[in-house]
């Protein structure tokens, strides 16, 4: 089974900090589409303001592919809050995930 590191693209120093296969796929629910590389697949960009809130608020929203008119409210899991915390925390905003 694979793992995985996310690391501060701009803050090196920072010990990187393991997440799941699972989390890894669900990352591009914290980003803003605008900010990804299409060349850079594994590169995320988490805009402080915007993670701060989803800390605050405790959910996201998601578009159906079924129906574009309405998105569904989810609330963040255990494991996402604690990612969110790290960003928030360690005021992190470009990461790179690796695997190991």
């Amino acid at each position: 089974m694979p793992r995985y590191f996310v690391k501060s693209i701009e803050k090196p120093e920072i010990e990187p900090f393991e997440i799941t296969a699972e989390l890894r796929k669900q990352l591009q629910y914290f980003t803003t589409g605008e900010t990804r590389d299409p060349e850079k697949p594994n590169e995320y960009f988490f805009p402080p303001l915007r993670t701060k809130e989803l800390l605050e608020d405790g959910v996201f929203y998601m578009v159906s592919p079924l129906d574009s008119q309405n998105q569904s409210e989810i609330e963040i899991t255990l494991e996402q809050e604690i990612f969110l915390e790290w960003i928030v925390e360690k005021e992190i905003e470009n990461i790179r995930v690796e695997e190991a």
